[in-house]
């Protein structure tokens, strides 16, 4: 398949290829039957193998049509339904069934990764890198862009990264240089990227009724941080249930708001949609316009940009906050129960997000639009400042050059785009849990409270502990990106560097224009940054930390000066 879809072939090539692929079915098939052949309860095998039974008949049906009438099924159907490039399509579903066995298989297989040594976070960890590291390859072939050309592997392994991290900042444009088979690559790392890999090879785990062990459920509740030990199991399917159900709201909202924008086809109207879609709900910020939103015709699509700041914030808020707010069992119980209040986790990410995303509205408008866009309608203006505002949630999207954006500005967006999005979401950041817990303890260490309490709740000290952490080495680490770039790069503002770090690794993915000019050193940093902003910097420390041994005594208390 990486040879079929990566390179450029003749005809007479492709045609051979896709009969090979045909060829490999009957591997697939042999073994199907032979396990039906040996299996003592051949009724409860075929419930087991239900999915792979449906796909194996499809295959056979199809092959049977091919050699007897000359025309596979599926290939007459897409004909009678007078579908354009019909024989391409076609090839494509030989291809894409033939993914579906091999993802069979490796899913079968899910449990034992979960019985290994290994902790949930390094497992977590590796997913990624081996993510990033399969897509940076995929990329690199001459099939995925428009030149033919091997990618830099540099530039191949941070667009995967910057895909796979959700995170949007681009080397080389996604619109011109990729075609679509680089573009899907790049679609199917966000998506993989935004839920975690992980979390799709589990929820495929238990749809196909192979069930998940103990030591992967113990492992999915770590990583997923589950209030219990059965939610991990249920949460896994609610989210992506919960995820496919807003893209494709998302993909129709959005094909809706094009407006007078021009495509060449309805496939392509279409396809640009669901590409938007996934991307902005992941927080992503990669798009199929070749200037972003900043395309002409795009910059005016005010509906469109008010409707994806949407579906950002929600990719933003985190998967438990939606399922106590929106899911339908929640609002039937306050239906019936009215004095029943969302969580202290929910209530913290939805009225964090919204007052960051009226302070940077205020600073877009005061320090930017209200100059530069003074002609423009109120609710241009609004759709302007709430576009960008929300963006700096971990979204790189933009409708403006941000070459021009006065330094106050810069510094406003840093500081937004370093506190990010809220935690269990697709966003980056130190989250605004995080920023809350902090903040709440330094006020009552300042009133010189004994306990940190928020909204009538005690907060536990390791939390107070975990978030002066993740700020702390996340500050730190920042820097010392910053001081990095300011060495690579030495004809470039150090604020600007300094708005690219934070970018990165808040997992924004909006920048300056300065990302493609960047030298290889600096991709590479950038590239690691993201993967740790993603993967989290308490969690790759965790993973390479070793545990604290226990002890049954304690130290005398010593006196330091403090401040």
């Amino acid at each position: 398949m990486i040879y079929r879809f990566g390179f450029n072939h003749s005809q007479e090539n492709i045609q051979l290829l896709n009969f090979i692929s045909r060829f490999f079915y009957l591997v697939f098939i042999f073994n199907f039957v032979i396990k039906y052949l040996l299996s003592k309860d051949k009724i409860q095998y075929l419930t087991n193998n239900a999915f792979e039974g449906i796909l194996i008949l499809l295959v056979v049906y199809d092959g049977i049509s091919y050699f007897m009438f000359g025309h596979p099924i599926l290939e007459k159907l897409l004909i009678k339904l007078g579908v354009e490039n019909y024989r391409s399509i076609y090839h494509f579903f030989i291809q894409f069934f033939l993914l579906l066995f091999v993802g069979v298989e490796l899913v079968k297989s899910i449990n034992s990764v979960y019985t290994s040594k290994l902790k949930p976070t390094t497992l977590f960890i590796l997913s990624f890198i081996l993510l990033i590291l399969g897509g940076g390859f995929l990329l690199t072939l001459p099939g995925c862009n428009y030149t033919g050309q091997w990618l830099n592997f540099v530039d191949a392994v941070f667009t995967s990264s910057s895909a796979s991290c959700v995170t949007g900042l681009v080397v080389v444009n996604t619109a011109t240089f990729f075609n679509i088979k680089g573009q899907i690559i790049i679609i199917l790392l966000i998506q993989l990227g935004g839920i975690g890999i992980l979390t799709f090879a589990s929820f495929f785990a238990s749809f196909m009724k192979k069930g998940i062990g103990i030591k992967h459920q113990i492992a999915m509740n770590e990583l997923l941080d589950a209030e219990n030990f059965s939610g991990s199991y249920f949460l896994i399917k609610r989210i992506l249930v919960m995820t496919f159900i807003i893209e494709a709201l998302g993909a129709i909202g959005i094909y809706m708001l094009w407006g007078d924008y021009q495509f060449g086809s309805t496939g392509e109207k279409i396809y640009a949609s669901i590409f938007h879609s996934i991307s902005a709900f992941c927080n992503a910020g990669f798009s199929t316009l070749e200037y972003n939103f900043e395309t002409p015709l795009a910059t005016e699509l005010y509906m469109m940009h008010i409707f994806i700041g949407v579906l950002i914030f929600f990719g933003g808020l985190g998967f438990p906050v939606i399922r106590d707010i929106f899911s339908p069992a929640q609002l039937r119980d306050r239906l019936m129960h009215p004095w029943k209040e969302w969580k202290l986790s929910s209530k913290v990410a939805v009225y964090t997000s919204i007052s960051l995303i009226v302070l940077g509205m205020a600073a877009f408008y005061f320090f930017y639009a209200d100059e530069k866009y003074a002609d423009k309608s109120p609710i241009a203006l609004i759709a302007i400042t709430f576009f960008q505002s929300v963006n700096l949630r971990t979204s790189g999207f933009n409708s403006i050059n941000l070459e021009n954006l006065p330094n106050i500005l810069l510094l406003i967006s840093i500081f937004q785009m370093f506190i990010g999005a809220s935690s269990a979401s697709t966003g980056g950041g130190i989250k605004t849990s995080t920023f809350i817990v902090m903040m709440v303890a330094v006020i009552g260490t300042i009133r010189g409270k004994k306990e940190v309490s928020l909204s009538n709740r005690t907060i536990a000290i390791e939390l107070i502990y975990k978030a002066f952490a993740v700020v702390i080495f996340s500050g730190l680490y920042v820097l010392l990106v910053t001081t990095l770039l300011t060495f690579y790069e030495p004809n470039i503002a150090p604020l600007r560097l300094a708005y690219e770090a934070v970018s990165a690794f808040a997992t924004v993915g909006l920048s300056t224009g300065i990302t493609p000019g960047l030298t290889d050193a600096s991709k590479i940093l950038l590239t690691f940054t993201m993967f740790v902003g993603r993967v989290g910097i308490v969690t790759l420390a965790y993973s390479l930390s070793t545990k604290a041994l226990s002890a049954d005594f304690k130290y005398a208390t010593t006196h330091m000066t403090i401040g």
